[in-house]
Protein backbone atom coordinates (compact mmCIF):
# COMPACT_ATOMS: atom_id res chain seq x y z
CA UNK A 1 0.00 0.00 0.00
CA UNK A 2 2.91 2.55 1.08
CA UNK A 3 4.48 1.97 -2.59
CA UNK A 4 0.84 2.77 -4.29
CA UNK A 5 0.44 5.75 -2.46
CA UNK A 6 3.67 6.69 -3.55
CA UNK A 7 2.97 6.02 -6.68
CA UNK A 8 -0.53 8.21 -6.33
CA UNK A 9 1.38 10.75 -5.27
CA UNK A 10 3.77 11.16 -7.77
CA UNK A 11 1.20 10.65 -10.12
CA UNK A 12 -0.98 13.65 -8.63
CA UNK A 13 1.47 16.16 -8.68
CA UNK A 14 2.62 14.70 -12.69
CA UNK A 15 -0.70 16.63 -14.36
CA UNK A 16 -0.39 19.78 -12.05
CA UNK A 17 -2.82 21.66 -13.65
CA UNK A 18 -5.62 18.29 -14.18
CA UNK A 19 -4.55 18.06 -10.28
CA UNK A 20 -5.54 21.85 -9.66
CA UNK A 21 -8.50 22.06 -11.59
CA UNK A 22 -10.11 18.64 -9.62
CA UNK A 23 -8.95 20.23 -6.07
CA UNK A 24 -10.02 23.39 -6.82
CA UNK A 25 -13.86 22.16 -7.57
CA UNK A 26 -13.48 20.27 -4.51
CA UNK A 27 -11.94 23.39 -2.48
CA UNK A 28 -14.91 25.18 -3.56
CA UNK A 29 -17.64 22.31 -2.67
CA UNK A 30 -16.04 22.17 0.41
CA UNK A 31 -15.72 26.25 1.46
CA UNK A 32 -19.39 26.45 1.33
CA UNK A 33 -20.42 23.89 3.10
CA UNK A 34 -17.76 24.79 5.96
CA UNK A 35 -19.11 28.09 5.64
CA UNK A 36 -23.10 27.81 5.50
CA UNK A 37 -22.65 25.33 8.59
CA UNK A 38 -20.43 27.51 10.93
CA UNK A 39 -23.01 30.48 9.91
CA UNK A 40 -25.71 28.56 11.19
CA UNK A 41 -24.71 27.05 13.81
CA UNK A 42 -23.28 30.51 15.03
CA UNK A 43 -26.64 31.78 14.42
CA UNK A 44 -28.62 28.93 17.08
CA UNK A 45 -25.48 29.70 19.15
CA UNK A 46 -26.17 33.68 19.00
CA UNK A 47 -29.82 33.40 19.16
CA UNK A 48 -29.92 31.15 22.37
CA UNK A 49 -27.43 33.56 24.22
CA UNK A 50 -30.06 36.59 22.74
CA UNK A 51 -33.10 35.18 23.87
CA UNK A 52 -31.63 33.90 26.91
CA UNK A 53 -30.67 37.29 27.70
CA UNK A 54 -33.86 39.34 26.58
CA UNK A 55 -36.53 36.83 28.22
CA UNK A 56 -33.97 36.29 31.17
CA UNK A 57 -33.33 32.35 31.52
CA UNK A 58 -33.58 29.07 30.07
CA UNK A 59 -36.65 27.98 31.79
CA UNK A 60 -40.12 30.16 32.08
CA UNK A 61 -42.44 29.29 34.99
CA UNK A 62 -45.45 31.26 34.70
CA UNK A 63 -48.53 31.38 36.08
CA UNK A 64 -52.36 32.22 35.88
CA UNK A 65 -55.52 32.58 38.81
CA UNK A 66 -58.59 32.41 38.17
CA UNK A 67 -60.55 35.76 39.77
CA UNK A 68 -63.89 35.56 41.59
CA UNK A 69 -65.63 36.57 37.92
CA UNK A 70 -64.10 33.93 36.12
CA UNK A 71 -60.99 36.02 34.45
CA UNK A 72 -57.69 34.55 34.12
CA UNK A 73 -55.08 36.37 35.67
CA UNK A 74 -51.49 36.27 34.79
CA UNK A 75 -50.12 36.14 38.73
CA UNK A 76 -48.30 33.73 40.33
CA UNK A 77 -49.61 33.48 43.96
CA UNK A 78 -48.05 30.47 45.17
CA UNK A 79 -44.92 29.53 44.38
CA UNK A 80 -44.45 26.31 46.33
CA UNK A 81 -45.21 24.11 43.42
CA UNK A 82 -42.37 25.84 40.89
CA UNK A 83 -40.18 26.05 43.96
CA UNK A 84 -40.53 22.37 44.65
CA UNK A 85 -39.96 21.96 40.44
CA UNK A 86 -36.94 24.35 39.93
CA UNK A 87 -35.53 21.92 43.59
CA UNK A 88 -35.72 18.61 41.69
CA UNK A 89 -33.49 20.18 38.96
CA UNK A 90 -30.54 20.53 41.27
CA UNK A 91 -27.72 22.51 40.37
CA UNK A 92 -28.79 26.09 38.87
CA UNK A 93 -27.36 28.71 37.77
CA UNK A 94 -29.45 31.29 39.08
CA UNK A 95 -33.78 31.72 39.86
CA UNK A 96 -34.78 35.27 38.99
CA UNK A 97 -38.63 36.37 39.53
CA UNK A 98 -40.02 39.07 37.26
CA UNK A 99 -43.12 40.71 36.14
CA UNK A 100 -44.02 42.52 32.93
CA UNK A 101 -46.12 44.69 30.97
CA UNK A 102 -47.25 45.18 27.01
CA UNK A 103 -48.09 48.96 26.26
CA UNK A 104 -48.05 51.74 24.41
CA UNK A 105 -45.08 54.25 24.63
CA UNK A 106 -45.49 57.96 24.23
CA UNK A 107 -42.97 60.82 23.48
CA UNK A 108 -45.02 64.10 22.12
CA UNK A 109 -46.96 62.59 19.21
CA UNK A 110 -45.11 59.60 18.67
CA UNK A 111 -46.40 55.74 20.07
CA UNK A 112 -44.61 52.47 20.19
CA UNK A 113 -45.20 49.07 21.19
CA UNK A 114 -43.51 48.19 23.85
CA UNK A 115 -42.43 45.11 26.05
CA UNK A 116 -41.34 46.29 29.52
CA UNK A 117 -39.93 43.63 32.17
CA UNK A 118 -40.02 44.60 36.17
CA UNK A 119 -36.64 43.33 37.65
CA UNK A 120 -35.65 43.43 41.11
CA UNK A 121 -32.36 44.83 40.32
CA UNK A 122 -31.34 43.95 44.35
CA UNK A 123 -32.06 40.64 43.66
CA UNK A 124 -30.28 40.05 39.68
CA UNK A 125 -27.03 41.40 41.76
CA UNK A 126 -25.57 41.09 37.56
CA UNK A 127 -27.97 42.35 36.01
CA UNK A 128 -25.94 45.82 35.22
CA UNK A 129 -22.60 43.49 34.17
CA UNK A 130 -25.08 41.20 31.61
CA UNK A 131 -26.75 44.15 30.53
CA UNK A 132 -25.29 45.61 27.00
CA UNK A 133 -25.51 49.81 27.09
CA UNK A 134 -24.89 51.12 23.74
CA UNK A 135 -25.69 54.67 25.17
CA UNK A 136 -26.45 56.41 28.90
CA UNK A 137 -25.72 55.00 32.25
CA UNK A 138 -27.02 52.64 34.75
CA UNK A 139 -26.58 54.51 37.47
CA UNK A 140 -29.59 55.49 38.29
CA UNK A 141 -31.00 51.92 37.75
CA UNK A 142 -32.69 51.68 40.83
CA UNK A 143 -34.01 55.16 41.51
CA UNK A 144 -38.13 54.36 40.89
CA UNK A 145 -39.24 55.30 37.34
CA UNK A 146 -36.10 54.85 35.94
CA UNK A 147 -36.27 53.21 32.23
CA UNK A 148 -33.87 51.48 29.37
CA UNK A 149 -35.45 50.80 25.84
CA UNK A 150 -33.72 49.43 23.11
CA UNK A 151 -32.40 52.17 21.11
CA UNK A 152 -34.17 51.24 17.99
CA UNK A 153 -37.67 51.81 20.22
CA UNK A 154 -35.85 55.32 21.76
CA UNK A 155 -34.72 56.42 18.01
CA UNK A 156 -38.25 55.85 16.48
CA UNK A 157 -39.94 57.73 19.73
CA UNK A 158 -37.55 60.37 19.21
CA UNK A 159 -36.83 60.52 22.45
CA UNK A 160 -33.59 61.22 24.67
CA UNK A 161 -31.72 59.99 27.85
CA UNK A 162 -33.13 62.15 30.72
CA UNK A 163 -36.34 62.90 28.75
CA UNK A 164 -39.76 61.56 29.89
CA UNK A 165 -42.18 59.31 28.45
CA UNK A 166 -45.66 57.97 28.91
CA UNK A 167 -46.34 54.25 29.36
CA UNK A 168 -49.82 52.86 28.66
CA UNK A 169 -50.49 49.26 29.63
CA UNK A 170 -53.14 46.80 30.54
CA UNK A 171 -53.38 45.98 34.55
CA UNK A 172 -53.49 42.35 35.44
CA UNK A 173 -57.32 42.45 35.09
CA UNK A 174 -57.67 44.39 31.90
CA UNK A 175 -57.57 47.73 32.76
CA UNK A 176 -55.72 50.36 31.39
CA UNK A 177 -53.00 52.42 33.75
CA UNK A 178 -50.60 55.05 32.74
CA UNK A 179 -47.49 55.70 34.13
CA UNK A 180 -44.15 58.51 33.71
CA UNK A 181 -40.91 56.65 33.63
CA UNK A 182 -37.27 58.26 32.50
CA UNK A 183 -34.97 57.20 30.09
CA UNK A 184 -31.73 56.58 31.69
CA UNK A 185 -30.21 54.33 29.08
CA UNK A 186 -30.71 52.50 25.75
CA UNK A 187 -29.50 48.81 24.72
CA UNK A 188 -28.50 47.55 21.27
CA UNK A 189 -31.33 45.00 21.36
CA UNK A 190 -34.78 45.26 19.30
CA UNK A 191 -34.38 43.02 16.28
CA UNK A 192 -37.16 41.27 15.59
CA UNK A 193 -39.23 42.89 18.74
CA UNK A 194 -37.72 40.77 21.04
CA UNK A 195 -35.65 43.69 22.95
CA UNK A 196 -37.06 44.73 25.78
CA UNK A 197 -37.31 47.15 27.82
CA UNK A 198 -36.45 47.10 31.60
CA UNK A 199 -37.59 49.16 35.16
CA UNK A 200 -38.08 48.29 39.00
CA UNK A 201 -39.84 45.98 39.57
CA UNK A 202 -42.24 47.06 42.74
CA UNK A 203 -42.62 50.99 39.69
CA UNK A 204 -43.86 48.25 37.18
CA UNK A 205 -46.01 46.51 39.38
CA UNK A 206 -48.08 49.56 40.77
CA UNK A 207 -48.55 50.10 36.97
CA UNK A 208 -50.18 46.77 36.31
CA UNK A 209 -51.86 46.01 39.40
CA UNK A 210 -49.90 43.95 41.49
CA UNK A 211 -48.34 43.88 44.71
CA UNK A 212 -44.61 45.46 45.09
CA UNK A 213 -43.36 42.16 45.32
CA UNK A 214 -45.67 40.16 43.05
CA UNK A 215 -44.34 38.78 40.23
CA UNK A 216 -45.45 36.87 37.05
CA UNK A 217 -42.76 34.53 35.83
CA UNK A 218 -39.86 32.61 37.35
CA UNK A 219 -36.96 32.34 34.95
CA UNK A 220 -34.31 29.49 35.83
CA UNK A 221 -30.93 29.67 34.24
CA UNK A 222 -29.82 26.11 34.01
CA UNK A 223 -26.05 25.44 34.81
CA UNK A 224 -26.12 23.46 31.34
CA UNK A 225 -28.14 24.84 28.64
CA UNK A 226 -27.81 21.82 26.15
CA UNK A 227 -29.57 20.23 29.29
CA UNK A 228 -32.76 22.06 28.73
CA UNK A 229 -35.04 19.65 27.50
CA UNK A 230 -34.62 17.17 29.94
CA UNK A 231 -34.96 19.87 33.16
CA UNK A 232 -38.42 20.86 31.59
CA UNK A 233 -39.20 17.55 31.02
CA UNK A 234 -38.42 16.88 34.93
CA UNK A 235 -40.29 20.02 35.65
CA UNK A 236 -43.44 19.52 34.21
CA UNK A 237 -43.65 16.45 36.12
CA UNK A 238 -42.80 17.69 39.29
CA UNK A 239 -45.35 20.83 39.12
CA UNK A 240 -48.32 18.18 37.17
CA UNK A 241 -47.68 15.79 40.66
CA UNK A 242 -48.37 19.70 42.60
CA UNK A 243 -51.13 21.42 41.24
CA UNK A 244 -52.92 22.58 38.16
CA UNK A 245 -50.44 23.50 35.01
CA UNK A 246 -50.81 23.75 31.37
CA UNK A 247 -49.98 20.64 29.17
CA UNK A 248 -46.73 20.98 26.84
CA UNK A 249 -46.85 20.16 23.79
CA UNK A 250 -44.49 16.74 23.10
CA UNK A 251 -44.47 16.88 19.31
CA UNK A 252 -43.06 20.42 19.41
CA UNK A 253 -45.96 22.11 17.55
CA UNK A 254 -44.45 25.23 17.12
CA UNK A 255 -47.83 27.48 17.12
CA UNK A 256 -48.43 25.78 20.42
CA UNK A 257 -45.70 26.79 21.73
CA UNK A 258 -45.61 29.79 20.75
CA UNK A 259 -49.02 30.47 22.14
CA UNK A 260 -47.74 29.54 25.26
CA UNK A 261 -44.59 32.24 24.92
CA UNK A 262 -46.66 34.73 23.90
CA UNK A 263 -49.31 34.51 27.47
CA UNK A 264 -45.31 34.20 29.34
CA UNK A 265 -44.04 37.61 27.47
CA UNK A 266 -47.49 39.17 28.47
CA UNK A 267 -49.35 39.30 25.13
CA UNK A 268 -51.69 36.90 26.01
CA UNK A 269 -54.87 38.69 27.67
CA UNK A 270 -57.28 38.69 30.13
CA UNK A 271 -59.47 35.40 29.00
CA UNK A 272 -62.61 34.50 30.67
CA UNK A 273 -62.26 30.85 31.93
CA UNK A 274 -65.75 28.50 31.31
CA UNK A 275 -66.48 27.30 34.61
CA UNK A 276 -66.13 23.76 34.02
CA UNK A 277 -62.36 24.84 33.35
CA UNK A 278 -61.37 26.83 36.36
CA UNK A 279 -59.04 25.84 38.52
CA UNK A 280 -57.95 26.43 42.19
CA UNK A 281 -54.80 28.37 42.82
CA UNK A 282 -51.73 28.57 40.51
CA UNK A 283 -51.87 26.77 37.45
CA UNK A 284 -48.51 27.07 35.79
CA UNK A 285 -47.30 27.02 32.46
CA UNK A 286 -43.72 26.21 31.65
CA UNK A 287 -41.94 27.01 28.53
CA UNK A 288 -38.07 26.84 27.55
CA UNK A 289 -35.69 28.95 25.47
CA UNK A 290 -35.83 26.10 22.62
CA UNK A 291 -39.77 27.25 22.45
CA UNK A 292 -39.41 30.84 22.10
CA UNK A 293 -36.19 29.99 19.19
CA UNK A 294 -38.85 27.43 17.21
CA UNK A 295 -39.06 29.68 14.44
CA UNK A 296 -35.38 30.73 14.20
CA UNK A 297 -34.66 26.64 14.62
CA UNK A 298 -37.13 25.65 11.91
CA UNK A 299 -35.34 28.03 9.31
CA UNK A 300 -32.12 26.92 10.51
CA UNK A 301 -33.04 23.45 9.93
CA UNK A 302 -34.23 24.27 6.72
CA UNK A 303 -31.15 26.38 5.56
CA UNK A 304 -28.65 23.26 7.11
CA UNK A 305 -31.12 20.67 4.88
CA UNK A 306 -30.53 23.51 1.52
CA UNK A 307 -26.85 24.05 1.76
CA UNK A 308 -26.42 19.90 2.41
CA UNK A 309 -28.78 19.39 -0.82
CA UNK A 310 -26.38 21.87 -2.52
CA UNK A 311 -23.26 20.26 -1.26
CA UNK A 312 -24.25 16.75 -2.66
CA UNK A 313 -25.05 18.29 -5.70
CA UNK A 314 -21.37 20.43 -6.01
CA UNK A 315 -20.12 16.97 -5.19
CA UNK A 316 -22.07 14.57 -8.02
CA UNK A 317 -21.06 17.60 -10.15
CA UNK A 318 -17.23 17.23 -9.32
CA UNK A 319 -17.39 13.28 -9.08
CA UNK A 320 -18.80 13.01 -13.01
CA UNK A 321 -15.46 15.51 -13.39
CA UNK A 322 -13.15 12.85 -11.89
CA UNK A 323 -14.79 10.35 -13.43
CA UNK A 324 -14.28 11.13 -16.97
CA UNK A 325 -10.22 12.99 -15.77
CA UNK A 326 -9.36 9.33 -14.85
CA UNK A 327 -11.20 7.50 -17.93
CA UNK A 328 -8.82 9.57 -20.06
CA UNK A 329 -5.64 8.89 -17.59
CA UNK A 330 -6.59 5.40 -17.97
CA UNK A 331 -6.09 6.04 -22.00
CA UNK A 332 -3.06 8.09 -21.34
CA UNK A 333 -0.99 5.66 -18.80
CA UNK A 334 -1.97 2.68 -20.88
CA UNK A 335 1.55 1.56 -21.31
CA UNK A 336 2.57 2.73 -18.04
CA UNK A 337 0.22 0.32 -16.62
CA UNK A 338 1.70 -2.14 -19.45
CA UNK A 339 4.75 -1.93 -17.66
CA UNK A 340 4.08 -2.14 -14.49
CA UNK A 341 2.01 -5.20 -15.14
CA UNK A 342 4.89 -6.93 -16.66
CA UNK A 343 7.05 -6.42 -13.72
CA UNK A 344 4.84 -7.93 -11.21
CA UNK A 345 2.51 -5.46 -10.20
CA UNK A 346 -1.17 -6.95 -9.37
CA UNK A 347 -4.49 -5.72 -10.34
CA UNK A 348 -5.03 -4.56 -6.98
CA UNK A 349 -1.83 -2.42 -6.93
CA UNK A 350 -2.98 -0.53 -10.38
CA UNK A 351 -6.87 -0.04 -8.89
CA UNK A 352 -5.22 1.20 -5.54
CA UNK A 353 -3.02 3.80 -7.42
CA UNK A 354 -6.03 5.25 -9.29
CA UNK A 355 -7.79 5.25 -5.66
CA UNK A 356 -5.20 6.98 -3.98
CA UNK A 357 -4.60 9.32 -6.67
CA UNK A 358 -8.01 10.52 -6.60
CA UNK A 359 -8.41 10.33 -2.35
CA UNK A 360 -5.06 12.20 -2.23
CA UNK A 361 -6.82 15.10 -5.22
CA UNK A 362 -9.87 15.61 -2.95
CA UNK A 363 -8.18 15.21 0.63
CA UNK A 364 -6.15 18.16 -0.73
CA UNK A 365 -8.84 20.34 -2.13
CA UNK A 366 -10.76 19.86 1.00
CA UNK A 367 -7.85 20.91 3.23
CA UNK A 368 -7.56 23.79 1.00
CA UNK A 369 -11.38 24.51 1.13
CA UNK A 370 -11.22 24.11 4.99
CA UNK A 371 -8.15 26.37 5.45
CA UNK A 372 -9.62 29.00 3.07
CA UNK A 373 -12.88 29.05 4.99
CA UNK A 374 -11.12 29.08 7.92
CA UNK A 375 -9.83 33.03 6.41
CA UNK A 376 -13.30 34.08 4.99
CA UNK A 377 -14.76 33.26 8.56
CA UNK A 378 -11.67 35.45 10.57
CA UNK A 379 -12.42 38.01 8.25
CA UNK A 380 -16.44 38.43 8.14
CA UNK A 381 -16.22 38.29 12.00
CA UNK A 382 -14.16 41.43 11.83
CA UNK A 383 -16.98 43.61 10.43
CA UNK A 384 -19.23 45.24 12.41
CA UNK A 385 -23.06 45.38 12.42
CA UNK A 386 -23.84 47.25 15.35
CA UNK A 387 -25.90 49.69 13.43
CA UNK A 388 -28.20 47.10 11.60
CA UNK A 389 -30.90 46.77 14.17
CA UNK A 390 -33.19 44.16 12.10
CA UNK A 391 -30.41 41.81 12.60
CA UNK A 392 -29.49 41.95 16.61
CA UNK A 393 -30.92 39.31 16.88
CA UNK A 394 -28.31 37.36 14.94
CA UNK A 395 -25.45 38.98 16.53
CA UNK A 396 -23.42 39.03 19.47
CA UNK A 397 -21.93 42.72 20.51
CA UNK A 398 -22.30 43.64 16.87
CA UNK A 399 -20.92 40.80 14.98
CA UNK A 400 -21.25 37.41 13.25
CA UNK A 401 -20.16 34.15 15.03
CA UNK A 402 -19.14 31.60 13.48
CA UNK A 403 -18.89 28.04 14.89
CA UNK A 404 -16.83 25.26 12.99
CA UNK A 405 -18.43 21.94 14.22
CA UNK A 406 -15.27 19.13 14.05
CA UNK A 407 -18.00 16.34 13.39
CA UNK A 408 -19.81 18.23 10.55
CA UNK A 409 -16.46 19.15 9.64
CA UNK A 410 -15.34 15.49 9.44
CA UNK A 411 -18.76 14.17 8.09
CA UNK A 412 -18.70 16.39 4.83
CA UNK A 413 -14.89 15.29 4.50
CA UNK A 414 -15.97 11.37 4.75
CA UNK A 415 -18.84 12.09 2.54
CA UNK A 416 -16.54 13.78 0.40
CA UNK A 417 -13.82 10.92 0.25
CA UNK A 418 -16.69 8.54 -0.23
CA UNK A 419 -17.54 9.90 -3.17
CA UNK A 420 -14.92 10.34 -5.00
CA UNK A 421 -13.76 6.56 -4.16
CA UNK A 422 -17.02 5.91 -5.93
CA UNK A 423 -16.32 8.28 -8.66
CA UNK A 424 -12.85 6.69 -9.79
CA UNK A 425 -14.03 3.25 -9.46
CA UNK A 426 -14.73 1.99 -12.19
CA UNK A 427 -11.83 3.66 -14.26
CA UNK A 428 -9.28 2.38 -11.68
CA UNK A 429 -11.06 -0.88 -12.32
CA UNK A 430 -11.02 -0.84 -15.79
CA UNK A 431 -7.00 -0.03 -15.69
CA UNK A 432 -6.42 -2.84 -13.56
CA UNK A 433 -8.11 -4.80 -16.43
CA UNK A 434 -5.74 -4.15 -18.76
CA UNK A 435 -3.95 -6.99 -20.36
CA UNK A 436 0.01 -6.22 -20.36
CA UNK A 437 0.33 -7.14 -23.84
CA UNK A 438 -2.19 -4.95 -24.93
CA UNK A 439 -1.43 -1.79 -22.95
CA UNK A 440 2.53 -2.37 -24.00
CA UNK A 441 1.06 -1.59 -27.83
CA UNK A 442 -0.92 1.34 -27.15
CA UNK A 443 0.25 4.20 -28.67
CA UNK A 444 0.18 6.78 -26.23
Amino acid sequence: MNQSLRIAARNAGRQKKRSFLLGGAVAFGFLVITLVNGFTAGIVSTVKENFSYAFGGHLYFSGAVVSDRGSEIALIEDDSAAVAAIAALGKVAAVHRRSHGTGSLYFGTAEESQRIVGVDFSDESDFREKLEINSGSLADLEKPGSLVLPDETARKLGVGLGETLIFKVPTVTGQQNVGEFVLIATTPGGGLGIGSGYTGKAALNELIGLERDGFQTINVHLSDVAGTAAAAELAQAELARRGPVEPRDEGGDVSSNMHQMRRMIGMGGVNSVDAEERWEGTKFTLTTIEDAMAPVLSLVKALDAVSFGVFIVLMLIIMVGILNSYRMVMIERSAEIGTMRAIGVQKSGIRDIFLWEALTVSAAGAAAGFLLALSVIALASLADFSGASFFTLFLSKGRLVFLVAPLASLRNFLILCSMSLAAVYLPARAASRLEPAQALRSSY
